[in-house]
């Protein structure tokens, strides 16, 4: 039996996404803090990363990033963010040892360029009349393409190329360009007529990928290393 959608109003919409990006936001904010502090406790930084944790605390954010969102998916709107939470703190112990390798000024260079090519992205996304089809393209190649990033990047673990890293960070900065456009789209699309709260968590963590996987590739190619 076909049933017509409902969709909500453009206001309904937007409050929705400035939900999205305050969850995400929060997210980010999180994460900076908890890298921040714990990299400050020499102590406990060694434990995490000289000892066979350190395997543990960098890969976890991986494991994580495929389990989080089942759980989120069937949450309520409180357990989601606490969730969202949980993630944004793991990742921030993972990228704590960034202020042991970068300099400061490097760490808010790559930061602030991350917010402003999220922003205009994001930007885009929301308010492009590219037809679904054509930001459904998009979000395949950008799959594909970073399928074979990672592909690439395990292989240059056992080749260690400098070079290389920098051209693989180049191209994931790209990558998560188009895929921060092709989320805030679909991520409004989406709103537009779901009303289920943990959806916008949803979506925030996925915007909170696009941009810590922006900020991590922008310190990678341009950041100065700390003598």
């Amino acid at each position: 039996m076909y049933t017509s959608q409902i969709y909500r109003s453009v206001t309904q919409v937007n409050e929705a996404m400035s939900r999205v990006y305050f969850y995400m936001m929060t997210a980010v904010l999180n994460s900076m803090l908890v890298s921040y502090f714990v990299s400050q406790n020499d102590a406990l930084m060694q434990v995490l990363f000289t000892t066979s944790l350190k395997w543990v605390v960098l890969l976890a954010p991986l494991a994580l990033a495929f389990i989080i969102p089942t759980v989120i998916e069937g949450a309520t709107k409180q357990l989601a963010q606490v969730y969202l939470h949980v993630f944004a703190a793991v990742m921030g112990l993972s990228l704590s040892i960034i202020f042991k390798v970068y300099t400061g000024m490097s760490i808010f260079s790559a930061f602030i360029g991350a917010a402003v090519l999220f922003g205009t992205m994001s930007l885009y996304g929301y308010f492009t009349k590219n037809s679904k089809e054509s930001m459904d393209s998009i979000g395949k190649y950008c799959m594909i393409a970073l399928i074979a990033i990672i592909i690439t990047s395990i292989i240059n673990l056992f080749i260690g190329s400098s070079l290389l890293t920098m051209a693989i960070s180049a191209v994931a900065i790209v990558i998560f360009m188009a895929f921060t456009a092709y989320d805030t789209y679909t991520i409004r699309e989406i709103v537009s007529v779901d009303t289920n709260p943990a959806i916008e968590v949803m979506g925030a963590l996925n915007l909170y990928l696009d941009f810590i996987n922006l900020f991590i590739n922008l310190l990678q190619l341009f950041g100065d290393k700390d003598d």
